[in-house]
């Protein structure tokens, strides 16, 4: 199956789905639900330094104050792609903290000359749009740790003071860089800022190469480096996932296997390691059980991370834990609101639940923000199946932009509606395109169209070649009539599948 993440509208919409839609909107934004007032978000501190590639280092110290606050289990701290929004903020500080669903902003900006740097904050009410405060770091690049402690230090006092926090302790501190997987060598730290603004580019497969090479040379100046390590994990498998021939595959996950367990043993307490552990477990080495483990330690300690729980939360669904799927997802949303993908993962697990209906507000909701959004249609087009709904369907496919999807469900779904041509075509150029990289899918267009037999040895063949698509399985409503074939219960078990009780 080819796709970056997993952990990611029809042209006719219906009342129902339009009621849906602005029923779930509203339950996300302030005015429909009450303002923490230990609720933060950190904007992206701007780049004042006159030189447009030195941006990935005030983004960098914003994401580093933001995942310092995190830490803090008394705060509420909004996660980076919802706060990302307002970059070139043309909003007033009161709109912006409405849309976000906070009770403060902290703003700042980093001014660098040479080996010198001015950082500002600006902590902002954001019932009144008034500073609360506004403090001036005047320091040379080799204070930049100390810097981010004492921002994080300050707003934290600012925020939890009426409840009577204890400080957060500095990002120097051995007990937060075991919480943090942080550094204090400012090479291995720049090197790592640069791989993340290359891997969050993710524009290409020389893109994805680059950021992995930056994620080495921290590596190489800090060995130590938790964090680098679990990132060098991520971008090996999203090289996997996209780019990687079936040869590869084994190579690339057993390498980020190895990084993300090297980046626990460095930090014990580091949710980001756990839930990437988790990650590749499931989806590279197809081992649900293995997984568990790991991804329950990663929620226990990474309640303020919102890529933490929309991971454990996708987990528990495809497992077919789906409370404790909503309970992660519920917060997910809350701590991350303006982020599509977290919107699409929402939908994703109403449907593994079954909960097709109410599958498709969430995945609206994430087409309104990002229109250009691969799979989100296509899940909605698996939903109005499940319902019935055969030419909503037909269009909601239709307007996949990812080709394994879109043809997938058009296979599917011209069977249904008696255009065995069309449907044949589109199989016909699916495989053509994408062969042995669509196994899964090719299995989903057999099973539907009633060839049993030869669905599962699409199925069987893709356990062998390692076709993540396999994480799907177990509650894949499109495989539904494979359930009680001996086959396909030894299938699940080798992938650490409980088997599905008769209610799902």
């Amino acid at each position: 199956m080819t796709r970056r993440g997993l952990l990611a509208a029809a042209t006719a919409v219906v009342v129902a789905g339009i009621a849906g839609v602005v029923g779930w909107r509203r339950s996300l934004f302030t005015g429909q639900r009450k303002v923490s007032g230990n609720s933060v978000a950190v904007l992206p501190f701007q780049n004042l330094s006159g030189d447009p590639t030195q941006a990935y280092l005030s983004d960098g110290l914003s994401a580093e104050v933001r995942a310092t606050l995190a830490r803090n289990r008394l705060l509420l701290v909004v996660a980076e792609t919802s706060s990302g929004k307002f970059r070139d903020r043309t909003d007033d500080a009161q709109t912006i903290a409405a849309k976000l669903g906070v009770a403060v902003l902290l703003d700042g900006s980093v001014r660098r000359a040479g080996a010198i740097m001015r950082v500002t904050a600006d902590l902002i009410d954001g019932q009144t749009g008034f500073n609360r405060w506004t403090r001036t770091f005047d320091r040379s690049m080799d204070d930049i740790f100390a810097v981010q402690s004492e921002i994080a230090d300050a707003v934290a006092s600012a925020l939890v003071a009426e409840i009577a926090a204890t400080a957060i302790t500095t990002t120097g501190d051995a007990e937060a860089l075991a919480a943090s997987g942080g550094t204090a060598n400012l090479a291995a730290y720049d090197a790592y800022l640069r791989g993340r603004a290359a891997y969050d580019l993710s524009s290409n497969e020389a893109s994805e190469r680059a950021a992995l090479a930056f994620f080495d040379m921290a590596i190489a100046a800090d060995p130590n480096y938790a964090a680098a390590h679990a990132a060098r994990s991520r971008s090996l498998t999203t090289i996997a996932n996209q780019y990687g021939a079936i040869g590869q595959l084994r190579t690339l996950y057993d390498g980020a296997v190895a990084s993300a367990e090297r980046a626990i043993r460095l930090a014990p307490n580091f949710a980001d390691g756990y839930s990437t552990l988790g990650f590749v477990l499931f989806q590279g080495r197809l081992d649900a059980r293995a997984a568990r483990e790991p991804f329950q330690r990663s929620q226990q300690l990474g309640a303020g991370d919102a890529n933490v729980l929309a991971r454990f939360a996708l987990y528990s669904a495809r497992i077919g834990r789906d409370s404790d799927a909503r309970d992660a997802m519920a917060r997910a949303l809350v701590l991350d609101p303006l982020n599509p993908l977290i919107h699409r993962a929402a939908g994703v697990i109403e449907y593994a639940a079954g909960n097709y209906a109410r599958s498709i507000p969430p995945l609206r909701v994430a087409l309104a923000m990002n229109p250009k959004m691969s799979r989100a249609h296509a899940a909605i087009g698996d939903a109005l199946l499940m319902l019935g709904q055969l030419e909503e369907a037909r269009a909601a496919y239709a307007a996949e932009p990812a080709a394994d999807f879109r043809l997938t469900g058009t296979a599917i779904i011209e069977q249904k509606l008696g255009n065995a041509i069309v449907a044949k075509a589109a199989q016909a150029k699916l495989l053509a395109d994408l062969g042995d990289q669509v196994l899964y899918q090719q299995a989903q267009i057999l099973a539907q169209w009633g060839e049993p037999a030869a669905a599962l040895g699409k199925l069987e063949r893709a356990r062998e070649v390692g076709d993540s698509g396999l994480i799907y399985a177990r509650n894949d409503p499109l495989l539904a009539t494979l359930r009680n074939e001996p086959r396909f219960v030894r299938l699940l078990a080798s992938i650490g599948f409980d088997a599905p009780t008769n209610n799902e």
